[in-house]
């Protein structure tokens, strides 16, 4: 017997998340040192020499899509707002859609940094300055956000209810994640990504199964034990329940579409991961595979937060966290026994991998701009291959380092206004930019410089005074009230001023010079890079 115990005691020592993240950490580590082993030149770094295959580059994609809020946030999403909640799935796969319609030709240009596919049809310093300036404003929220939930979901999974718990685990995940960057390049990340879809996909589609069994397989008795939990078929089924069926809500809501949907597509990440396939037609064909991919992963997510609304119900998941970011986890416990064990172990690794990949993705396309558009783009003198190197790796480590220090100190402040913000201005600012730089002839600097920096303030200013940063329980400030515009999510009126402004700009400055506009058609065109691209 006391055998018996002693190794049940052992078998059960081994699933603890902690024994998991330390397995996870060990074999990232691993792969990232085999796979930087070969990052010799920058190209080598940044793009993997752009030797991805379209299978291996359509599983990175697939991982780059799915940062750890949305593997959160999602479940909770449906879980709390029903048919909200699924229509934010359906935007989210239909920003692959939007990136499809722009990858070929991104990968055409054969450039790896915004401002550096920017600097094609006008080159010069503000072009490459602004690209980097408009990246950074993009990388940094976004890694702050990404490493506080993985700090505090990593506390919350090994139990630790100390004070100060969150920000320790911040930090140790933080410098983690930096360290995988610095030595793995995009081939390390890559490789990362590629285990985090397998990983997060086997875990999402378990855990949506075992609590389908639960219901006898029966779907119909789970909806309707889905509907119950939020008010009624009339209302967990029908638009409304985030965020009110008011005129503002309704105005809400589909700003919060249009943010997925049109921000998700052009992160300066995931224009990276584009730039690392062979060709353009390879880029299109990665992107169309990973549509596919999505829409069966958004499935199973749908499923699952479905499954924690019935099981779960909406009141026990808004008591444990008010935004749903935990329902994930409150599902898996709530289906007990061993399989409730094993899965609690593999949702832990899944988050934890997911918050490696992402934060490590951000900080190389963030190292990508420091390096690559201001050191070596603006530097008067040519810069060898291995300075910039040098230089990539130690902007690697800098920007890291500053996302954990602000992912500290920002901790116990709301992150939702962070992460609108850092969505809002990729649609307002970068996709605007790539799509008059791409498909306008008539785009000029000035164009672009006011649809870049006018976007910027747009954004800063609409988000310091809505309601996601004061007048709300929920809000960054939530003891004060000096918010003026209505919406908490504010694309729907920043994406239509930074198209505006690219439009404005480039009538008032007709007589610009429209440089690289055919050579860059030719290559849209034909797949043939332009000359000099870099």
């Amino acid at each position: 017997m006391k055998t018996g115990a002693i190794l049940a005691a052992a078998d059960s020592s081994l699933l603890t998340p902690l024994m998991a993240f330390l397995l996870v950490v060990i074999v990232s580590f691993l792969l990232c040192l085999v796979a930087g082993v070969g990052n010799d030149t920058v190209a080598d770094f940044f793009t993997a020499n752009r030797s991805f295959t379209v299978a291996k580059s359509t599983l990175a994609l697939c991982g780059d899509s799915i940062p750890t809020t949305a593997l959160l946030g999602s479940v909770g999403m449906v879980a709390l707002g029903g048919y909200d909640g699924m229509l934010v799935a359906v935007s989210a796969v239909a920003a692959l859609g939007v990136l499809l319609f722009l990858s070929e030709p991104l990968r055409n240009t054969g450039r790896f940094t915004l401002g550096a596919v920017l600097d094609l049809r006008h080159a010069g310093a503000a072009t490459r300055a602004a690209g980097a300036v408009i990246t950074l404003a993009v990388c940094l929220p976004l890694t702050v956000v990404q490493l506080t939930v993985a700090g505090d979901v990593t506390a919350y999974v090994l139990d630790v209810n100390l004070p100060g718990a969150g920000q320790v685990c911040t930090v140790l995940i933080g410098l983690l994640i930096v360290s995988f960057a610095a030595f793995g390049g995009m081939r390390g990340s890559s490789m990362i990504e590629i285990i985090k879809v397998v990983i997060v996909f086997g875990t999402v589609l378990a855990v949506s199964c075992l609590a389908l069994s639960r219901s006898h397989w029966d779907l119909g008795a789970m909806l309707d034990a889905a509907a119950r939990s939020g008010g009624g078929a009339d209302s967990f089924y029908a638009p409304g329940l985030l965020y009110g069926d008011t005129t503002t809500g309704r105005l809400d809501f589909v700003s919060l579409c249009l943010t997925v949907l049109l921000g998700s597509a052009v992160f300066p990440h995931i224009l990276m991961r584009v730039s690392a396939t062979r060709n353009g037609p390879a880029a299109r064909r990665a992107t169309s595979s990973a549509v596919v991919v999505m829409t069966t992963f958004h499935g199973f997510m749908v499923l699952t937060g479905l499954s924690a609304a019935a099981m779960v119900g909406a009141g026990a998941i808004t008591s444990d966290d008010p935004h749903g970011d935990t329902a994930l986890f409150t599902l898996v416990d709530t289906l007990a026994g061993v399989s409730g064990g094993l899965l609690f172990t593999v949702v832990a690794c899944a988050v934890f991998v997911t918050a490696l990949s992402t934060v490590a993705g951000l900080t190389l396309a963030a190292a990508a701009s420091l390096a690559h558009d201001l050191y070596a783009g603006l530097s008067r003198r040519p810069v060898s291959e291995r300075r910039e190197m040098h230089v990539a790796r130690t902007a690697v480590m800098v920007f890291g380092v500053c996302g954990v220090c602000l992912a500290v100190a920002l901790h116990d402040w709301s992150m939702v206004s962070l992460a609108s913000f850092a969505a809002a201005l990729t649609a307002s600012a970068v996709l605007p930019a790539l799509v008059y730089s791409l498909f306008w002839k008539n785009f000029t600097r000035v164009g672009l410089l006011w649809t870049l920096y006018g976007s910027l303030v747009c954004c800063a200013v609409l988000e310091a005074f809505g309601p996601a940063v004061s007048g709300s329980p929920l809000a960054l400030f939530p003891g004060r009230d000096f918010h003026w515009f209505p919406l908490q999510n504010i694309a729907l009126a920043s994406i239509p001023v930074g198209f505006l402004l690219g439009w404005a700009g480039s009538q008032l400055s007709r007589g610009s010079s429209d440089r690289g506009y055919a050579e860059l058609r030719t290559a849209m065109l034909l797949g043939r890079e332009p000359v000099g691209s870099a």
